[in-house]
């Protein structure tokens, strides 16, 4: 019986070894092909900034990003779900503080979220050729974090970008991907330029995209489809906060956030799922706002996740 049982699993894992790795070539060829495709006509923008404006090139910028990365969800098939996009005004903008589970992070919040969206990002990012090109010119704040003094200098710049060009931000507080999936605890850097620009703050649970990868939570070695979730709590306003209380901000967010990924995690919001991966052309089309039944994709289930 023994032998029948191993036997059974050394068949039935030789196709799915082979099934992901062909998903990883069609995955990785995709997210190299769409680069200079996409990432060329956005950093050619910036040459029509003293004709359009520097806003509204930023914001051509960031739909560009937006659909390079809906193409990479696509190509990797992860059907993806919004819970919770109806605590969120759309004419407003936000501080969005996630959880950082896989490099697919990224991809998901950009693709769901109808925001004009940009990142507090490591340094590093801005060198990469084209990619990187292209998210300096969508207006990305860079942070050196080998250097307290320049980051300090970095994150008042970008309360300055902020005040002049009003837009939502996505955060990552924990500081790097989790390399166990649990949300370690929240730093404070990004979410005291919240606090400065007087900006609410958002909890944001990623769930699932580790599951993509595997355990190769920062490469397309081994890519695997899956659906993949994200829910949006409450905002937090900060008007009212000073620098003093950032220490908790950062602890209730991260305590909101782990909350709402537990939830989650015991099969709360599981009827939500969506199974489908968006088409290859509904990655052109602009995310709309909440209510939006007909996409398919954002749905009124937050109710589920409420206190």
């Amino acid at each position: 019986m023994g032998k029948e049982i191993s036997a059974k699993k050394m068949t039935s894992a030789g196709p799915k070894s082979y099934g992901w790795i062909l998903q990883s070539t069609w995955v990785l060829t995709h997210a190299l092909f769409w680069v200079p495709v996409i990432g060329l006509p956005a950093l050619s923008l910036v040459l029509l900034a003293p004709f359009l404006g520097l806003t509204r090139v930023q914001r051509l910028v960031w739909r560009c990003a937006a659909i390079y990365f809906k193409i990479t969800l696509w190509a990797t098939g992860a059907a993806y779900t919004v819970i919770g996009l109806e605590n969120l005004d759309p004419d407003k903008h936000y501080f969005f503080a996630c959880n950082h589970e896989s490099i697919y992070d990224i991809p998901l919040v950009f693709a769901a979220l109808p925001f004009w969206l940009i990142a507090i990002s490591k340094s590093a990012v801005a060198y990469f050729p084209i990619f990187g090109w292209a998210v300096a010119c969508g207006g990305t704040i860079f942070i050196d974090r080998s250097d307290h003094n320049k980051a300090v200098q970095s994150l008042d710049k970008g309360r300055k970008a902020l005040q002049a060009r009003p837009r939502s931000v996505l955060l990552f507080p924990e500081g790097t991907r989790s390399s166990d999936g649990s949300v370690r605890p929240f730093k404070k850097g990004g979410l005291v330029l919240a606090i400065q620009a007087k900006m609410p703050v958002v909890p944001v649970a990623i769930c699932n995209t580790r599951s993509i990868l595997g355990a190769k939570i920062d490469s397309f070695k081994e890519v695997h489809k899956s659906p993949i979730m994200l829910i949006i709590g409450k905002p937090v306003e900060t008007v009212n906060m000073a620098y003093e209380d950032r220490d908790k901000l950062s602890v209730d967010l991260q305590t909101e956030v782990v909350r709402m990924k537990k939830l989650w995690e015991q099969g709360v919001g599981k009827k939500y799922w969506n199974h489908e991966t968006q088409s290859f052309w509904g990655c052109w089309v602009p995310t709309p706002p909440f209510p939006a039944p007909f996409w398919g994709r954002v749905l009124d289930g937050y109710k589920d996740f409420q206190l």
